[in-house]
């Protein structure tokens, strides 16, 4: 069975793309370092917030990890997103670009 969406999508133009590249080139990401395979990544938002100091930013990031473990109902094939702290601080995995990123809400 053909999935719908890609279907749908299939004929359109791309008006224009934003890589992750051009997002930490920009500042507006930070690339903190790797996990496995998986990029970890802050918003600046995020990031200048406090979370320049490398062991504060480990004990967020390790917690990120343990709740990404936890299923969750709402979990899809491509993404995961965990609350850290409810109106501060987000962490989503996206499993397509196998990305790690740490973010305020207002940054999605």
């Amino acid at each position: 069975m053909e999935n719908k969406t890609t279907d749908f999508w299939k004929d359109v133009p791309v008006i224009s793309t934003y890589t992750l590249e051009q997002a930490i080139d920009d500042g507006v990401l930070v690339k903190v370092g790797q996990c496995g395979r998986y990029s970890v990544i802050f918003t600046a938002n995020l990031f200048y917030d406090g979370y320049e100091d490398k062991d504060k930013r480990g004990e967020l990031i390790n917690r990120g990890l343990t709740m990404l473990k936890l299923p969750d109902p709402e979990d899809s094939e491509f993404m995961r997103l965990r609350v850290l702290e409810k109106d501060r601080i987000w962490v989503i995995f996206d499993t397509q670009g196998e990305i790690l990123t740490w973010l305020r809400p207002e940054d999605y």
